[in-house]
């Protein structure tokens, strides 16, 4: 159970990635793109061609005391860009955390995106009630030179506040990486992320075999962690499934479904 608080404390606010983005180490704001894009780089929406549908679910520290992290997301093309939707919620019978995130991407250029989004949460504890905040998200993507990408996201710019005191504060949250694509069928990316004080450092490398089958490989840094994974695509539709090591913590798996129409 000690694990168990010590794990929540550290993942507040802890949205249900896509397995890719997991596998990646959350090394995405430069690649990330369709409804992966919503939360973590809104810009990327700009890029869709077709709807996507995507349902996930992150079998957190190998489900103990019922931990669990589910989440569905829709996005479309609309507007000269994009725009998603995603619902999750993490947590466990003591205390749930449901976040909906809206998200539009605007296409200003070849070279240049923007995106913006919002995010409404609800705390729900069986001790102290329900709380409700909203944060605000601004992003965007942008062409260096030729294979080449910088992406930047701003996540909680308002300070969302629970409540009236300092420990119901989401923290604002800043992520940039350069992605380089020297290949169609490789991908590579560095960012760098931070909240409050705490220096991330994300690294990520992504294969493709045949245009069907992904590897993905990704770790952080502060506190250290190890990812892979990989995906499988069939005419409309991609599974990808991801593992998640923290050490002297229990796996993490998460694994989604996208379809594309």
């Amino acid at each position: 159970m000690l694990i168990l608080i010590f794990f929540l404390n550290c993942a507040f606010e802890r949205y249900a990635p896509s397995a890719q983005t997991m596998a990646l180490g959350y090394a995405v704001t430069a690649s990330n793109h369709g409804v992966n894009a919503i939360r973590s780089n809104p810009a990327a929406l700009t890029l869709l061609s077709k709807n996507e549908l995507m349902c996930g679910y992150e079998h957190s520290l190998s489900g103990i005391e019922g931990l669990h992290n589910i989440t569905i997301a829709f996005c479309r093309p609309m507007f000269g860009g994009g725009l998603g939707i995603q619902v999750s919620e993490f947590g466990f019978s003591e205390q749930k955390e449901q976040a909906v995130t809206c998200a539009f991407g605007l296409h200003l250029s070849d070279e240049f995106k923007l995106g913006v989004g919002s995010d409404l949460y609800l705390i729900n504890n069986k001790r102290t009630g329900k709380n409700f905040a909203y944060g605000l998200n601004v992003a965007f993507l942008a062409t260096l030179y030729e294979r080449w990408s910088l992406g930047v996201f701003g996540h909680n710019l308002n300070q969302p506040q629970f409540g009236s005191t300092e420990e119901g504060q989401l923290p604002q949250e800043f992520s940039a990486g350069f992605a380089y694509q020297p290949f169609d069928d490789i991908l590579s990316e560095i960012d760098f992320s931070l909240i409050e004080d705490n220096l991330r450092i994300h690294v990520a490398g992504e294969l493709k075999l045949l245009n069907r089958i992904f590897f993905r490989t990704g770790v952080q840094t502060n506190p250290s962690v190890i990812s892979a994974g990989t995906g499988v695509v069939y005419k409309f539709i991609t599974i990808d499934y991801a593992v998640e090591y923290i050490p002297e913590l229990p796996l993490t798996h998460a694994i989604n479904m996208n379809f594309e129409f």
